[in-house]
């Protein structure tokens, strides 16, 4: 007679719960026992790491060909602190590759492998994921056309043919403004060379025609239309900025295409890019060829709240920390990225801090020996940036915790208190 026969669903679920248990135990004496039992160890699946998602579009020289990347990031997972993790020379415990826990010569090791390449024609101006549906990329070229792609219908190695979903048509000149909506799924804004703005919807598709021709055309600016981008608040609201050294905000709901709702005219030069602050819908940040970085209120543009400086050439892309309201990422042409917080403009400094830069200037990353072309915060691993530059170089890098903590002296008495 079988002995399990009498047991009831209960008993044999609490068996089972104690069988997993002795499992448990006797794996993690197996694990506490291993350094001094085996000189090597590789087990799968590991799961000290993440995997993250990177989009690339190259920019090769010459006839090579380019391509639309897709790489996979695998970061360590945070780890808990390690007295035999302490660094004398950094005064640090832990980081990256410099946990007790990590294994191999390089410590946990960042990898990086690009998992799909899909053939562009020519140079990748600028290339961005639609964020309500990641798998739809959308892509500036040089020849002005803009194109999108759906990477679940590409395979993962290229053909040599270009095939691109959908080509949108209108531009005359090449562009690097671009930037999908995050509200309204398939809208699309793009700013160009030729000194116009358009607005697209790309969800009027059809499958009887890969073109498609801009909902709206804007001719608010007198120049060269650097960088577009959607307010993160408000659907109606479009951010604009131009050589013509102004940034200007459209209304898509005024019939007028040929005039902003508003504008504000506070750099000595070229606007190179703009961003919303995510987390305050009145506070917007513009990168220029001045060398600055602009800061306004959107309830008064006629002149800046505040100009931060700090670069030493051109300020090329800006953005703000996604979690972060005060934090604000820079790139610039003197190979240089800054964090600025702007929670500490106009804190008082001693003479030697004044050396150092701005009470604000937070962290400066000297990583690249060229331009830099682009960077991008991580959104699921706060103060993780991806940043490119001109000579192709990509590095994934995280400020260390000593830097981004906050120090003590800097909390509030009521708040030691407490």
């Amino acid at each position: 007679m079988d002995d399990d026969v009498g047991m009831t669903i209960e008993e044999q679920r609490e068996d089972e719960n104690i069988d997993e248990k002795i499992i448990n135990e006797e794996y993690k004496t197996w694990k506490k026992n291993a350094p001094f039992l085996y000189d090597l160890m590789l087990s799968h699946p590991d799961k000290n790491f993440s995997t993250h998602r990177l989009l690339i579009g190259t920019h090769t020289s010459k006839e090579a060909n380019n391509y639309i990347q897709i790489a996979h990031v695998q970061l360590p997972n945070p780890t808990s602190p390690d007295v035999r993790d302490y660094d004398e020379d950094r005064e640090e415990i832990g980081g990256y590759g410099n946990s007790a826990n990590s294994t191999g010569k390089d410590g946990a090791g960042i990898k990086f492998n690009i998992v799909q390449k899909i053939d562009h024609p020519g140079e990748v101006n600028k290339a961005r994921y639609m964020p309500q549906n990641p798998n739809m990329i959308a892509t500036m070229c040089v020849d002005g056309r803009v194109m999108v792609w759906d990477k679940a219908k590409h395979t993962s190695v290229p053909n040599g043919t270009p095939n691109p979903q959908i080509e949108l048509l209108g531009h005359k000149r090449e562009g690097f403004g671009l930037n999908w909506s995050p509200h309204d799924q398939g809208h699309l804004a793009t700013g160009s060379e030729d000194k116009t703005v358009r607005v697209w919807d790309v969800t009027q598709y059809s499958k009887t025609s890969k073109t498609l021709a801009p909902q709206r055309t804007y001719t608010h600016h007198a120049d060269i239309v650097s960088d577009v981008e959607y307010h993160p608040h408000h659907k109606m609201l479009l951010g604009t900025v131009s050589d013509d050294c102004t940034v200007q905000i459209v209304d898509t709901r005024q019939s007028s295409t040929s005039s902003s709702a508003l504008q504000g005219r506070g750099h000595e030069d070229a606007v190179n890019a703009l961003s919303f602050n995510p987390g305050s819908e009145f506070i917007l940040a513009t990168a220029s060829a001045d060398k600055t970085v602009g800061i306004w209120d959107l309830r008064n543009l006629d002149a800046k709240l505040h100009a931060l400086e700090g670069h030493q050439d051109a300020v090329t892309s800006l953005a703000w920390h996604p979690f972060e309201e005060a934090i604000l990422g820079s790139a610039s042409y003197d190979r240089r990225m800054i964090f600025w917080d702007l929670s500490k403009i106009g804190d008082e400094q001693t003479p030697d801090d004044q050396e150092d830069g701005p009470p604000e200037l937070m962290f400066m990353h000297g990583g690249h020996t060229n331009h830099l072309s682009d960077f991008s915060w991580n959104l699921n691993d706060p103060w993780v940036v991806c940043s490119a530059a001109e000579d192709n170089l990509i590095q994934v890098w995280k400020v260390a915790n000593a830097i981004i903590g906050k120090d003590t002296e800097d909390v509030p008495t009521e708040e030691l208190n407490a």
